[in-house]
């Protein structure tokens, strides 16, 4: 932890209420054993670029916890078994998650007592590894498909927030896995009311819901209302807090997008090759974020449901051509039933696939990283308003970054809980520079 951190330790960042850690055994349901009792630390982790949550937990293992004897041993605890977590922050926000215990490791040991480190994932991670998609999803919306993927094939129980797509695609599961599908429906769904404009989407997981979600509906706030607006500046703990924020950051670091790296990767202009087995034609679209870079320009992108002022751009003197290709073959009439869909095709790859390829690139331009008091009422995909201050000579101006203000989503975070401190780490993405709104509108 920095010295700023340490220096700006907040009011709310002491311990949380931890309610209850029990894990059941794997043979027997009605055997359960508290583990909070022993409890060291936990780390809980969510990601927009994780399938699913995971965790760690560690604890002092004594040795009479089970029928006089540890829990390792008495229960016992060999991997594979569902570990229910639930705690309160000091804003009594709460965590609750249920996980599946990976591979216990001791990391001590004596005759009185071990610690124990458990690593832990959800149960529809552990579930994907024990299932293979044998199935045929017929010509209607990926969206449908998501939904069936989430609770016939994960088994899923939470809520699950799909975005409705406006494509159809018709696929086969291949004895894929269903997290390899759900990503693969992602690079190929388009928004309704996107067509011709913009397409991807995320998969992800958070303790509460299965999301999938376009990548333009996480920045528009109409549709992803911002949950928190924060701001760091030198003063320490919670004294001077602004109007309209809801707290102040502990520690701030914030790093741009490698610009000549996005654009290698597709993140301005893409082409795409497609070939079509029926008439042996060969057809090139070229797709760029900005119009009139290049006189054969098939489509823009523009306009789009940006985070702040400009969407990141390359010198356009240094832009000769496109920077990424793709190849494809055209599957027109691969799924047909009958004579007339011979013609029909299944999937736009010219349009949708490289339009999915430029937005994830682009919303990776400018990256945040802050730590804040422990708030579980956050999750990865949430929008978030920061401010910093405008750097100047005088630490102690009120000023904000005019370039790095504004709104944001988590991309990720990390809950750290120990029996002394509690905080949140956070990782702030947005596709655009420059600040726009205000932190006070909600």
């Amino acid at each position: 932890m920095s010295k700023t951190t340490e220096a700006n330790q907040g009011q709310k960042a002491g311990s949380a209420k931890i309610k209850t850690v029990a894990v059941t055994s794997k043979t027997d349901e009605n055997r359960s054993v508290e583990i909070s009792g022993g409890f060291i630390e936990f780390r809980y982790y969510e990601s927009i670029l994780q399938d699913g949550i995971m965790g760690t937990y560690m604890f002092q293992d004594a040795g009479d916890a089970v029928d006089g004897k540890s829990v390792v041993e008495g229960l016992p605890l060999t991997g594979s078994e569902v570990l229910q977590f639930a705690a309160e922050d000091n804003f009594e926000n709460e965590l609750k998650a249920t996980f599946i215990v990976r591979k216990p490791s001791p990391l001590s040991d004596d005759t009185r007592k071990t610690v124990v480190h458990l690593p832990l994932v959800s149960e529809a991670f552990a579930i994907n590894d024990q299932k293979n998609v044998r199935k045929l999803f017929p010509k209607q919306k990926i969206s449908d498909h998501v939904k069936t993927l989430m609770s016939e094939f994960l088994e899923t129980e939470k809520t699950l927030d799909i975005e409705d797509t406006s494509n159809d695609l018709k696929e086969y599961g291949l004895n894929r896995k269903p997290y390899f599908m759900l990503n693969t429906f992602a690079k190929k769904a388009q928004p309704s009311g996107g067509e011709g404009q913009t397409a991807g989407y995320f998969f992800f997981e958070t303790s509460e819901k299965m999301i999938f979600k376009s990548i333009d509906s996480f920045f528009d706030e109409e549709k992803n209302p911002r949950k928190k607006s924060i701001i760091y500046n030198e003063t320490n703990n919670r004294e001077g807090l602004p109007a309209g924020y809801d707290y102040k950051a502990l520690s701030y670091d914030k790093e741009g997008g490698d610009v000549v790296e996005m654009a290698k990767m597709g993140a301005f202009t893409t082409a795409s090759i497609t070939f079509d087995p029926i008439n042996f034609n060969f057809k090139r679209t070229i797709i760029s974020a900005a119009k009139d870079i290049f006189t054969d320009v098939d489509d823009a992108i523009e306009p789009l449901s940006t985070a702040a002022k400009e969407l990141t751009s390359f010198n356009p003197n240094l832009q000769k051509e496109f920077t990424r290709t793709t190849m494809s073959f055209i599957d027109t009439g691969t799924f047909s039933e009958n004579a007339e869909g011979s013609k029909e095709k299944n999937f736009d790859f010219a349009n949708v696939y490289n339009q999915s390829i430029m937005r994830y690139n682009q919303m990776f331009a400018a990256k945040v990283n802050i730590m804040i008091e422990a708030d579980f009422s956050l999750h990865a995909g949430d929008m978030i308003f920061f401010d910093a201050p405008s750097p100047r000579k005088d630490t102690k101006n009120d000023e904000v970054d005019k370039q790095t203000g504004g709104l944001y989503i988590i991309a990720s975070l990390c809950h750290y809980i120990t029996p002394d401190r509690t905080l949140t780490k956070l990782c702030l993405i947005r596709d655009s520079h420059g600040r726009q709104g205000n932190h006070a509108k909600r």
